[in-house]
C-alpha cells in the first residue's frame, strides 16, 4: 500500500475516531473502572490500549521498529486516564500523534519490514493493525455501554462530531 491510499484510508480513520470519542464521551468518570468481568479490561484500559497502540505502532513504523520499551512506556501513560476528560485528551493526543507519524513517512518506509514484538511486517501493515484494532475495541466500548444502560452513538454518524 503507498502512502496516498493509506492517507486516504486515515481520513476515514478520523471519523471513526470522531465517533469513538463521542462513545468515550458517553461514560462518568466512576464508570471508567467498569470491567463486566474481573479477567477483561475496563473502560479506562481499553480507551488506553486503543490510543497508546495506534500512536505506538505509527510512531514504530516512522523509527523503522517497535520494541518491547515502546510498550512498556505506553503503558505508564495509563495513570494518565483518569477522568472522561483526561480519556478523550489522551484520545486526541495519540490518534494527532499517529498521523503526524504517518505524514513523516515515505512510500518506502511504508514498504520496508518494521521488526516488532510479535513480528515483522510491511510498515503500512502496522496503520491497519491500529484501524483493526481501533474497531475492535471500539465494539468492546458499545457493549460495555450497554451494559450500563447507555445508549452508544450511532455506528456510522459522521454527521454529528465536534
Amino acid at each position: 500500500m503507498d502512502k496516498a491510499a493509506l492517507v486516504s484510508k486515515f481520513k476515514y480513520f478520523d471519523l471513526v475516531h470522531g465517533v469513538t470519542l463521542r462513545a468515550i464521551g458517553k461514560f462518568t468518570d466512576e464508570q471508567l473502572d467498569f470491567r463486566p468481568k474481573p479477567e477483561v479490561r475496563s473502560v479506562r484500559e481499553l480507551i488506553h490500549h486503543i490510543y497508546a497502540g495506534e500512536r505506538v505502532l505509527a510512531e514504530g513504523v516512522r523509527a523503522g521498529r517497535i520494541t518491547q520499551e515502546d510498550d512498556r512506556r505506553a503503558q505508564d501513560e495509563l495513570a494518565q486516564v483518569t477522568t472522561v476528560q483526561a480519556a478523550l485528551d489522551y484520545a486526541r493526543a495519540c490518534h494527532k500523534a499517529a498521523q503526524e507519524a504517518l505524514d513523516a513517512v515515505s512510500d518506502e518506509d511504508l514498504t520496508r519490514d518494521v521488526e516488532s514484538p510479535f513480528g515483522s511486517f510491511p510498515g503500512w501493515q502496522y496503520f491497519a493493525f491500529a484501524y483493526d484494532e481501533h474497531w475492535h475495541h471500539r465494539g468492546q466500548l458499545y457493549t460495555y455501554l450497554r451494559l450500563l444502560d447507555i445508549e452508544p452513538p450511532p455506528l456510522y454518524d459522521y454527521e454529528n462530531l465536534s
